[in-house]
This record gives structure tokens, sequence and C-alpha cells, in this order.
């Protein structure tokens, strides 16, 4: 590919850095989305770098405290796990160009007056530096968040790998809850988070507190958000783009083991404090959360034990068919299609494309030729054999009136192939001379459909036309005061300049 040609290793690295142009930036992104080749080298580059990164470091991370945390923190004293996490960005809770850095002691100063504990947020920062739970100028490690909580003696405990209905749990006993998300992937749109992901890994960058969970449009159900950080702090957020920045985490939340007091949470006053519950929550019934949490094994209930036994069971029989499942699948032979699809920023309408060659191969394998019409753009390799199953296709398409388009892409069950117009039928050009004195004339009106123009002093003139008004031939007109009115059709081109002679008016 001719992008390609602009990538090195030098341009990437800078690139990783955040020291490339608007420019530059351009270029790789649309590299990185068309080029599998690029991509991993980008992944690559970054971990070296990250890696690099780790050698350098030699500041020691303390370990958690939690004793009650779910979270088995294995190597926590290894500099690499922190800097490579997200592709050499540390794990911290908090500081981006846009986040305060002190965001997660912020949400636990928060918490601590819902629990009538007003301390200031300098001597919060004060007891986190001194405990290893803040690195000035970067943030809070996740695995320390909630640990200001304990030092004032207000209990919690952390833990991964959680879902909406541990949300709904604590939220429904009165709990206070802290999850780690990534708020450049919250606030963007879904394809720029996919971007992100793609680029950066999945990260952690700040940390929220849960308010609630709003279902009163069970079809747009929302996440209750507070930002310790910001004024307006509380906002509502689709569950699925919550689901998917709190993933970047791996679903991390704190939550406190004890219910705030009533009087210093007056939105909590439906909370029956006697059972230590709702009977409903988010449209949920109670039980049924318990229900769902004790399957998971993260609470206990009577037929716990019972259920755990059924539960293993059923899991190893459930992982062996897929195992089996998954076997004849990857031993079975692959027919993959290949869709070309014309670019809408690039059809012209009424003129669909009418004959086509596609020239396909993988491996050593013969190439295959399809001749494709406006009936037929399909192209089909049936019986691929699953030892070629990790390569590549190279595809190569020609067809009169289009860009040629020669890439490779993964073998897979359907490939999208989008073909756009050369705009070879885009101009219309020539010069206009009087027959009898064999003189340019200037002034000449040149029409085609609605499109005008005039001659030159020379006598020239040019009409480019757009997509939606391209045709295989056009009809143009050419008039001027004195002489007779001329009309032709020629086929537009790129190269071929159209002579016209006008006559005088007799």
């Amino acid at each position: 590919m001719s992008d390609k040609k602009q990538i090195n290793d030098e341009l990437l690295a800078r690139y990783l850095d955040g020291v490339t142009t608007e420019a530059e930036n351009e270029v790789i992104k649309e590299c990185l989305a068309s080029d599998d080749d690029i991509f991993d080298e980008v992944l690559l580059l970054s971990q070296e770098l990250a890696f690099q990164e780790a050698e350098m470091t030699t500041e020691t991370k303390k370990q958690s405290v939690y004793s009650k945390s779910i979270l088995q923190k294995d190597n926590l004293d290894d500099d690499i796990r922190y800097l490579i996490a997200g592709h050499g960005k540390q794990a911290i809770a908090a500081a981006t160009i846009d986040l305060s850095e002190t965001c997660a002691i912020q949400a636990q100063q928060i918490i601590l007056q819902n629990y009538g504990i007003n301390v200031s947020i300098t001597e919060l920062t004060n007891v986190a530096i001194e405990n290893g739970w803040f690195i000035e100028h970067q943030g809070s490690p996740l695995d320390f968040v909630g640990e200001l909580l304990n030092y004032y003696n207000i209990a919690a405990v952390q833990m991964r790998n959680a879902n909406i209905y541990h949300l709904m749990h604590e939220l429904s006993q009165g709990h206070k809850i802290i999850v780690g998300v990534d708020a450049n992937e919250l606030e963007q749109s879904e394809l720029w988070g996919k971007y992100d992901d793609t680029m950066f890994g999945e990260e952690v960058n700040h940390v929220l507190l849960v308010g609630g969970i709003d279902t009163t449009n069970p079809e747009d159900v929302q996440i209750v958000l507070t930002d310790p950080t910001k004024e307006d702090r509380q906002k509502s957020y689709p569950a699925k783009q919550f689901l998917e920045a709190w993933e970047d985490s791996g679903f991390f939340m704190v939550a406190t083991t004890t219910p705030a007091p009533l009087t210093l949470n007056p939105e909590m006053q439906n909370f029956d404090y006697e059972i230590g519950h709702v009977k409903k929550f988010a449209d949920f019934a109670y039980t049924e959360i318990v229900k769902r949490l004790a399957d998971d094994g993260y609470i206990q209930n009577k037929d716990n034990k019972y259920r755990r036994k059924t539960f293993y069971i059923t899991a190893i029989f459930a992982v062996a068919l897929l195992i089996a499942l998954w076997l004849i699948r990857y031993l079975s032979p692959i027919d993959m299609q290949i869709l070309v699809l014309e670019n809408t920023d690039y059809q012209i309408p009424n003129m669909p494309l009418e004959t086509a060659e596609l020239r396909v191969s993988y491996s050593s394998m013969q190439p295959q030729l399809f001749n494709l019409t406006d009936k037929n753009q399909t192209a089909f390799l049936n019986n691929i054999h699953h030892k070629y199953k990790r390569d590549k296709v190279h595809i190569i398409f020609r067809a009169e009136g289009y860009q040629t388009i020669d890439t490779t892409v993964k073998i897979d069950k359907q490939v999208d192939l989008y073909i756009r117009r050369d705009n070879s039928l885009s101009l219309v050009f020539g010069s206009i001379i009087d027959g009898k004195t064999g003189r340019p004339v200037e002034g000449v009106e040149v029409s085609i459909q609605d499109l005008k123009t005039a001659t030159d002093a020379s006598g020239k003139f040019g009409l480019n036309i757009p997509f939606s008004k391209q045709k295989k031939a056009q009809r143009l007109q050419a008039y001027k005061h004195g002489y007779q009115l001329w009309t032709g059709t020629y086929q537009p081109s790129q190269t071929n300049a159209w002579e016209i002679v006008i006559l005088p008016e007799e």
C-alpha cells in the first residue's frame, strides 16, 4: 500500500510518545485501520517502550493491606506489572489532561462525608503519600483505592471482575461504591472508544462513584455516576457505554461493607435497614439479585453448596462440549465469501458496475479468477483447508472506470471489498474556433446538463462534472450571439480535448 511507505519505526515511536503532528497522526490512523502489519508493529513497539521504561524505574510499590479483598494480588512489587498495563502506562486511577490526579482521593472524601467524617483533601493526600497510596504528579494506583476509607475506620473491600448484579447488591444495602473506568471511552463515541482500546489497550485513568441505576426506560437503562472532580458532578450514562468503560479496569470496584447513615443520605430513605436491603432495586427483585450472586459464589445462601456442586459439574460438561465443538470447527474447512460493494461516496447513479475481474490467491495455491457483473458481485472460495485459516488472502480488483485495488485480508467467512470510481468521467475540456476565420472564439457559453462555463481569450474551456452527474457520454451545447448553436455528444476524457467549430449566423 502507498500509505505504508510513509510509516517507519521512528514515526511510530514519536507517535507513541505523543510528539507527532496532526498530519502525521492522520496518516498513522489511516494505516492502522487498513493494515494489520502496521498495527502489529505498533503493539510490538509499545511493549518494547514499556519494558525499556520498566528497566529504568526503581521505585518500589507497596503491597495493599486489604485482607478481605477478593482480588489476589500477585507480584505487586514488580514494576513491570504497573508499567505495561495499557501498553506502557501505569494503571493509575487519576491523572490525564482533563482530570485531576487526586480523583481517587476526592471520591473517598465524598464517601467519608456520607459517613459523617469531614477531612480536607490536603490531609487525605498527605496520609496517602505517607502510606504509599498516592504518587505525586501521577495519581493513586487502583490497588490502593479504598485504603483511606479503612484508615478512617470505614470498612471497604475491593473486587475485580464484578458485574451489574454486584452493583445492585451493594447499592441495595446502602453501601457506597467506587469504580475504575477509562474516562476517554466513557465520554467518546463507540467508534472512538474502540479506537482508543485498539491504540492504547484497555486502560483505567479515572474513578467514579456509582449513585444508582435508572430503569425508567427498560430499553435504555442508565447508570447514574458521580465525578468527584467536576462541579456538575452527577451524570447518567447508557449501561452499555458504562460497562465498556468499566471493563477497561477489569470491572474494578470498591464497596463499603456497612450502609451510610440515613440522616446523611436522604436519597436512601426508601431502604429497609432492618432487613439490610430493599425488596426491589432497579426493577429487579432483590431475591433474584441474591440468587444470581450466590450462583456466582459471591455470597452464601442455604442452597449454595448444592448449587455450587451442580454448577461445577455443569461447567465441566460445558467446557468439554465447547472444546469438542471448537475442535470440530477448527478442523473443518472454511468457505470464504468476498462481496464487492461500491463506496457510496464515489458512486455514480444509474451507472452500476458492469464487468470486473477479481484475482484471489492464498499460500502457494493457484490464483483463482472471478468475472463479476452488476448482477453477480460475489466471489466464493470454497473448502479452504484448516491449515490455511491463519493465512492471508491476496485480492486484486480491476474494472474499467474504477480504481484498482491490491490488498491482503485475513481469511474469514465474509470479506467486504469496497470499490470506488476512478473519476475518469469527471472532465470535459477543449477549444472552440470560428469556422470561417479559424481563430479562437472568446466568450462562448458551454453547457452540459445544468453546468455552464465560457471560453477564455484563447477559446479554451473546461468543465468538472461531479459524481452525481457523470455519464459515459455527455451532450454539450456551445452558443454565442452571432453564431449558430452547436450541439454534440462526446465521451468525457482526462486526456482527449474536444475541438469544436462554430459558424457565424448567416
